[in-house]
């Protein structure tokens, strides 16, 4: 019996990947939309241990003041952000000109053009929040050189059930083609060298930090969200090599309507402004976390980050807080 669902399972998986959503897209995208809200309510549902562990890390990450049924409300947009982000995949190719103008919207351009006119690149970051991929496309499309640091999709290097990899393929292979360039592999042999070259040149290098620390090779000690944490170090080794500004950056999906604003912030400082840089960069992602939680898909994976302990004694007292509320 077991054998046989996880059969209808990976058959689930693999009609909504090769034709439930690809064939929607071509459809229309506001039901595209609408499959991926639909898509995250199944996950939510089907995740019983995982959406406790996100509510729990929520109502941590706000020191146990959030009422049980807003909690629910944001890691039930979590789950939805994350589904919702992987039908927009299905968009990316079409997404120019007056297409791209009306779905996403742009603020703060000046911030990162006034970065550049440093004449050391940027370093564009963010969290995994929102339409993050989103923002490749955008930025390539007004111009600008963007170059991705990613994690491998080998299966060494990154276990996924064949459905998701062949989908992430799929994605990673349209965004290179936007960008006209192969991502940037973390770890790899010759990716510092590239993102150098890359900022040398006055262009884009790309960059998730809310990655698992246990992912990366070097971690940093930080405050995020809440409690100390680590975040993988990377982005301050590039800036520390490079001089490149740091730009923060979110993409935030709108409410009311089919379109998302990529909003950029003002460049923040580097190591040129002396120590903490993996903190000014940690309190930046955090902001736009703070502004918009239900955006921010690791609410699931929030324990992951920080380092002071959160044991069954501390889930337990959420979990009564959270019925109590």
């Amino acid at each position: 019996m077991r054998r046989r669902g996880g059969y209808l399972t990976r058959a689930a998986m693999w009609l909504d990947y090769r034709a439930i959503m690809p064939g929607l897209a071509r459809l229309s995208w506001r039901l595209a939309i609408w499959w991926g809200r639909r898509r995250g309510d199944v996950l939510r549902w089907s995740r019983v241990d995982g959406r406790r562990v996100a509510v729990a890390n929520l109502r941590r990450a706000y020191g146990g003041t959030l009422a049980s049924d807003e909690a629910e409300r944001i890691v039930r947009g979590s789950f939805r952000a994350q589904t919702c982000e992987e039908a927009e995949a299905y968009f990316f190719s079409d997404l120019a000109g007056e297409r791209l103008r009306r779905f996403l919207a742009v603020e703060g351009r000046e911030h990162l053009d006034a970065a550049l006119a440093r004449g050391r690149g940027a370093i564009v970051f963010s969290s995994h929040f929102g339409s993050m991929c989103l923002a490749m496309v955008g930025l390539a499309r007004l111009g600008y050189r963007v170059n991705v640091l990613a994690r491998s999709l080998e299966p060494d290097d990154n276990p996924l059930a064949v459905s998701v990899r062949r989908y992430a393929e799929g994605k990673v292979a349209t965004l290179e083609r936007i960008l006209e360039r192969p991502f940037i592999i973390a770890g790899k042999p010759g990716s510092m060298q590239q993102m150098r070259d890359a900022l040398a040149a006055g262009e884009l290098v790309y960059i998730l930090i809310s990655v698992p620390p246990e992912l990366a090779r070097q971690r940093g000690a930080v405050r995020f969200l809440g409690h100390p944490a680590e975040l993988p170090l990377g982005i301050e080794l590039i800036a520390e090599a490079t001089r490149a500004a740091l730009v923060p950056f979110a993409v935030y999906r709108a409410a009311d309507r089919l379109g998302h604003t990529l909003v950029i912030h003002q460049a923040i400082g580097g190591p040129e402004a002396g120590p903490g840089t993996l903190q000014r960069c940690a309190d930046a992602i955090e902001r736009d976390i703070r502004a918009d939680p239900a955006q921010f898909f690791m609410w699931e994976f929030a324990r992951s980050f920080w380092t002071d302990g959160f044991d069954d004694h501390d889930h337990n007292r959420y979990e009564a807080c959270a019925h109590a509320s």
